[in-house]
């Protein structure tokens, strides 16, 4: 699914505590500008701290190529809207929602009920040739509006043509289920649907956030790598400690 790039997401709860001005910076960002978090998250951000702290104590020097006490306060604040925006998406990620179970089963029962009726009915109305072009018709394409037409079908041509199935014995419960799950299925897929957006947005605005975020310390990060490459107990603060850790462990 592809989202406008600067589409204004429903705001939750969470990104209530997110200042409006900074919230609407981190929406305005076009999705295909995204950055992919190549570093866990909370590590990431726990390092931008780290940086955030070890450029206050360098900003005489770092004012010199631009990097003033403004830039400081606002990675502070970018830290915050990705935290908060991680625990957002973290909570939805995590939770199974009752529209996911729902759909789960009953589109399994769909699917397993579409398979038993089809059957029934090819041998039910194997000598009614017009009743069997219409059965041929009903092979379950791909999406669910192909199963919900189908059950509905199925039920409609019981209800009006009962004596064939009458002679096999056929369990009329079978077209009662498949009228209530044709009607059932189109309003769970709805809110199943509408609860798969609901979690795609909320992760394109973390990542939106961690963007923000990487784009401001990424210029702190390179500017004190310049001011101070002749000086390597000061430019160890500007390096990136999860990627010399990882590699360090992959030598070992």
């Amino acid at each position: 699914m592809s989202l406008e790039p600067n589409i204004l997401f429903e705001v939750t709860e969470i990104a209530n505590n997110i200042q409006k001005d900074l919230l609407d910076k981190i929406e305005s960002i076009p999705e295909k500008q995204i950055i992919t978090p190549t570093i866990p998250i909370a590590i990431y951000l726990q390092e931008s701290e780290n940086l955030a702290a070890w450029a206050m104590d360098d900003l005489d020097q770092l004012s010199k190529v631009g990097i003033n006490i403004t830039h400081i306060e606002d990675v502070k604040e970018r830290i915050e809207a990705c935290r908060l925006l991680q625990t957002e998406w973290m909570n939805i990620k995590n939770c199974t929602s009752d529209a996911k179970i729902k759909w789960q089963k009953d589109s399994e029962a769909g699917y397993a009920l579409h398979k038993e009726i089809l059957h029934d009915f090819n041998f039910a109305y194997r000598d009614d040739k017009r009743q069997m072009k219409i059965i041929k018709r009903l092979k379950l394409k791909r999406g669910i509006s192909s199963l919900v037409e189908n059950l509905g079908v199925f039920a409609e041509i019981g209800r009006h043509e009962k004596e064939p199935l009458e002679k096999i014995h056929f369990n009329f419960d079978k077209l009662e289920k498949a009228r209530q799950l044709s009607y059932s299925l189109h309003d769970i897929h709805n809110d199943y649907t509408s609860s798969t957006e609901k979690k795609h947005k909320q992760k394109v605005l973390r990542d939106k956030s961690y963007t923000y975020l990487k784009l401001l310390l990424d210029e702190i990060r390179l500017s004190g790598k310049y001011v101070f490459s002749g000086n390597k107990e000061r430019l160890q603060g500007y390096k990136v400690n999860y990627f010399i850790q990882k590699r360090a462990s992959q030598k070992e």
